[in-house]
């Protein structure tokens, strides 16, 4: 739990050195980004973000590698296996273009339901589906 916590800050710090790609928020408050902060992001800010949540994922895939427990990032680091980080800034892009409705969707719920869904990791050994 720790560590989540140490990875979280960290990642925290790197997009936060990244001020002119970061959203316009109000205060210094913490928040999740959704399609009104996506849309406010330049590309790179957009790649920041999205390898970001990849290192993340990468590592919380590690740390469960022998525990017996559900394991979200296992599925995203699949589908960044098979797409680039363009491709899915793209496909979030075209979520967002779709859906105008629903721009206060998180963008981490758009790429976790959307582009998984769109492309499912094979079941683990050992796991139901």
């Amino acid at each position: 739990m720790m560590r989540a916590a140490v990875i979280l800050f960290v990642v925290g710090v790197m997009l936060g050195a990244l001020p002119a790609a970061a959203p316009a928020v109000d205060g210094n408050q913490a928040f999740l980004w959704n399609g009104v902060h996506w849309q406010q992001v330049t590309t790179d800010g957009k790649a920041g973000y999205i390898f970001g949540i990849g290192n993340l994922a990468d590592y919380e895939v590690a740390a469960s590698k022998d525990r017996k427990q559900v394991c979200v990032s296992r599925s995203f680091v699949e589908v960044m296996r098979t797409k680039t980080p363009l491709q899915i800034i793209q496909q979030v892009d075209q979520y967002y273009q779709d859906n105008p409705g629903k721009l206060d969707t998180l963008v981490i719920e758009v790429i976790l339901g959307q582009l998984i869904k769109a492309s499912p990791a094979p079941a683990q050994p050992g796991t139901a589906k």
